[in-house]
């Protein structure tokens, strides 16, 4: 007869209550405890100081406190401790593009991106193209963030980041068809409209010609976000265009 053993028992192997502790600890971090965190995580490094996973999270723990030298040595350590772990290769790459250190980060996002069975590869693709677009590589931005897109079609990020970048290019069709895409998912009250996807879309329709497409963005615009950047942009085209 098989026993169930509440989480943690005497009888509860090392094994698994440094994969306890590890998960209470994330579950901490996630919830914007670090310091409840930090508890936890040292019991299971206590029991095992070599498991990639609690070094990893200890990683985030102390990136989440600032204290970026700590979190690059725990990264580093989960790393050395299972190559394997690709889920510390991404975080750390995320915190060399905190650093600014753009190459570090290009060489550590795009193992992550490259790990075909790992289960965020398409956030690891969009943290490569921020780099790459960081790095003023606009092309590589474009096509890392396509990458992202032929993994998971719908993801909010890569299609209003993608838009913005060929807007930016010239490529007004593709442009379109990536912010259309957006577009669907706000309709479907599955995201919303931020001012920038707003001011995005503002031009993008009015190159179309689409005028009340662009009065309805435009509106959308001026009750959401009057205060913000783009919508004193968009004031300032009507201005320009009735000079």
């Amino acid at each position: 007869m098989t026993v169930t053993e509440s989480r943690f028992t005497k009888k509860e192997s090392p094994e698994k209550s440094v994969e306890n502790y590890t998960q209470l600890g994330i579950g901490y971090l996630q919830k914007g405890r670090p310091d409840w965190a930090r508890q936890r995580l040292q019991k299971a490094l206590a029991i095992n100081p070599n498991y990639a996973p609690a070094n990893d999270a200890m990683g985030m723990v102390w990136q989440a406190e600032g204290e970026l030298d700590l979190a690059e040595e725990y990264f580093l350590k989960a790393i050395h401790e299972d190559k394997n772990y690709t889920l510390a290769r991404h975080h750390l790459g995320r915190l060399y593009s905190q650093l600014k250190q753009a190459g570090k980060a290009q060489e550590n996002l795009q193992k992550a991106a490259d790990d075909r069975y790992y289960d965020n590869r398409p956030g690891a693709y969009n943290d490569l193209a921020l780099n790459f677009y960081r790095m003023g590589k606009n092309q590589l931005a474009i096509d890392a963030y396509l990458q992202t897109l032929r993994l998971a079609p719908y993801n909010v990020d890569a299609l209003v980041n993608v838009s913005t970048l060929l807007f930016e290019a010239q490529n007004y069709e593709e442009s379109l068809k990536y912010f259309d895409r957006f577009d669907r998912l706000v309709q479907r009250n599955q995201t919303r409209h931020t001012a920038h996807s707003l001011w995005l879309g503002i031009k993008l329709v009015t190159i179309q010609q689409n005028t009340a497409r662009a009065i309805e963005f435009a509106t959308e615009l001026k009750q959401n976000f009057a205060s913000s950047t783009e919508y004193r942009l968009y004031q300032e085209s009507l201005a320009g265009h009735g000079a």
